[in-house]
């Protein structure tokens, strides 16, 4: 299972996330599907 709760993410004085709070259970298919420049990557980097 992936839980995150409450997360942020400043640069500098931008928000670029606010309060997100996410859950995938063992199993699960999860897209992160959005526009370009929405917040995709910063929310979850690739490693």
């Amino acid at each position: 299972m992936l839980q995150a709760s409450a997360l942020v993410k400043n640069y500098g004085p931008h928000v670029a996330l606010r309060g997100l709070d996410l859950e995938v259970q063992a199993g699960e298919v999860f897209c992160l599907l959005g526009a370009n420049g929405a917040g995709k990557t910063t929310t979850i980097p690739p490693r």
